[in-house]
């Protein structure tokens, strides 16, 4: 950053925060969990969710962890386990180039590991005090490795990709991010794969907060037996740092 003065209208302002004397300390985020017991059937959910960014003037970085597990006794359980980060340089104040990692387990699609790997281009086509839009564009490498017994073995796709990613702030009271990220296939022609998540967030006390998520996972050819349609609605109680 420059020293000095610096001086720019209201409008390209959306935040000030302080400059902090470390790579740890400059990092924001939150940790979220959540269960759910039903007596009737001795059904369990858990769910947990972290994320961590970073941004300065020329880059941003961010990574989030989101796992789900369902049970009952003496019945079946599904898990969830995904980790994502989404990298930035940026070109210009709305514009960057941008990096994608994606990792999914997930017992109902039959999935021991999706590795979705790849980049593209970004820009923030809303960028205020209380909201901002971006929109993402590019190519992915994804490998995928089946659980035994699916009957599936390995495989290679090269995708498209195509996202949107909206967040709304009341700093003082609320906010609420959304996520859509669509992979059309392009050497799996006709197949489309889709991710989102969607989550509202109430501030408590200090630094405390209450989420309600949705999300899916879509896939539109999915493996042999496995649900095409793998989606949640959770309520955490979190902490914000």
């Amino acid at each position: 950053m420059p020293e000095g003065d610096l001086h720019t209208s209201a409008p390209d302002v959306m935040t000030i925060e302080s400059q902090k004397q470390n790579f740890m300390r400059q990092l924001t985020g939150a940790i979220d969990f959540g269960v759910d017991f039903t007596s009737g059937n001795n059904q369990t959910s858990l769910s947990s969710d972290a994320s961590a960014n970073y941004v300065n003037t020329k880059l941003m970085a961010g990574v989030s962890f989101t796992s789900s597990f369902s049970g009952q006794s003496g019945g079946s359980q599904t898990n969830l386990v995904e980790i994502q980060t989404l990298d930035g340089l940026f070109m210009s104040r709305n514009s960057f180039i941008m990096g994608l990692g994606d990792f999914l387990h997930s017992s109902q699609q039959q999935l021991s590991l999706r590795t979705t790997l790849g980049g593209g281009y970004g820009r923030y086509w809303l960028r205020t005090d209380h909201n901002s839009l971006v929109l993402l564009a590019g190519a992915v490498f994804t490998h995928e490795d089946f659980q035994s017994g699916s009957g599936q073995t390995p495989s290679q796709n090269v995708e498209a990709l195509l996202g949107a990613q909206y967040q709304l702030f009341r700093f003082d009271r609320y906010s609420a991010q959304a996520q859509l990220l669509v992979y059309p296939g392009l050497t799996d022609a006709g197949r489309v794969r889709a991710t989102t998540k969607s989550t509202f967030s109430v501030k408590l006390i200090n630094n405390f907060h209450t989420d309600f998520s949705f999300w899916d996972n879509y896939d539109s050819s999915p493996t042999h037996n496995a649900k095409g349609n793998e989606l949640g609605v959770s309520n955490s109680i979190g902490w914000t740092f």
